[in-house]
């Protein structure tokens, strides 16, 4: 009776033990897969004034971008909801706000679980909504030239987009470390979906494609040049608005190119905050805005949501 009781519970303990194994690699793969959802998160920022470009005169920009994750230990999805507010501050007496920008996304992640271009890969899909929130007229009324109503005219466009991001990271030599991704994703904005006044110049269909690295790939040694990019990352995105655009050329690169390139510097003082220099070319992003190019050099403060050494610590597992 004694050996039966002592065999039970040996082979009690090798499934317990087991099944902490599994629990473990479960809990591993889970946490690799977050990380990767985590460094598509759009962050939030505030810059310094309204930078070197054709913007109008500004105490500052700010996109607030909270993120909300619900997802399966035991599943490789995650679906995120990302409500965003962006917001303008005009340099001017009282210092007014534009309309400000509000978006929603609802994403779908999906890993991959193997290697497309780099080590690590993932699907998405979202479900999008992106409004100015006022319900005066598009144009003003008092004139005939379909002058566009930027103080409280209507601007919505609902959307779909669906992407592919891969990302790597390599841990160096001297304690530095290294990552690189890509991300291609296309937005498709029905028609129905939109306010009727902007259909036809918004541009329904949009392609953009992204690169980005961080950290000293090549390190020789532990030179100050190496030392100041293990601090740094670079972003460089582009992309192209197609459909109708008010009679512009479907190859008229001057309304349809956008080129968004970002600079971000991670001092060790400051954790969890980046400062960045930006430079962005294209439609405006600002709601009711988008009928402008725009061009800028922008500088400020953003969210630092990736910790380098604990994501290559995780995804180099």
């Amino acid at each position: 009776m004694k050996k039966f009781i002592l065999l039970y519970l040996l082979l009690v303990a090798l499934a317990v033990h087991g099944q902490e194994l599994k629990t473990h690699k479960d809990s591993v793969a889970h946490k690799r897969f977050l990380t990767l959802t985590n460094t598509l998160r759009e962050q939030s920022y505030v810059t310094f004034f309204q930078g070197i470009g054709n913007l109008e005169p500004l105490l500052f920009e700010a996109r607030l971008s909270p993120s909300f994750f619900l997802s399966n230990r035991q599943r490789n999805w995650a679906l995120m909801l990302n409500p965003q507010v962006i917001v303008r501050m005009q340099r001017k007496p009282s210092f007014p706000i534009n309309s400000p920008s509000y978006k929603v996304n609802l994403t779908y992640f999906y890993g991959l679980n193997k290697k497309v271009i780099y080590d690590h890969a993932l699907l998405f899909a979202s479900l999008n909504h992106h409004s100015n929130g006022e319900a005066g007229e598009y144009y003003l009324s008092d004139t005939t030239a379909n002058t566009v109503n930027i103080d409280n005219g209507s601007f919505s466009t609902d959307f779909m987009a669906f992407g592919f991001s891969s990302f790597k990271v390599k841990s160096k030599p001297k304690n530095m470390d290294a990552f690189q991704s890509i991300k291609a994703f296309i937005e498709i904005h029905p028609k129905f979906s939109s306010t009727t006044e902007i259909q036809n110049r918004y541009g329904n269909y949009r392609f953009y494609a992204s690169w980005a690295a961080g950290g000293p790939w090549n390190p020789a040694d532990k030179t100050w040049l190496n030392r100041w990019m293990q601090h740094s990352g670079l972003e460089i995105q582009s992309g192209w608005i197609a459909g109708k655009m008010l009679g512009n050329s479907e190859i008229d690169a001057r309304k349809r190119w956008v080129i968004d390139i970002k600079y971000n510097y991670y001092p060790d003082w400051f954790d969890e905050v980046a400062f960045f220099v930006r430079y962005y070319r294209g439609q405006d992003y600002y709601n009711i805005y988008f009928m402008n190019t725009i061009y800028v050099i922008s500088f400020g403060l953003t969210s630092n949501i990736m910790n380098l050494k604990q994501t290559v610590k995780t995804l180099g597992r």
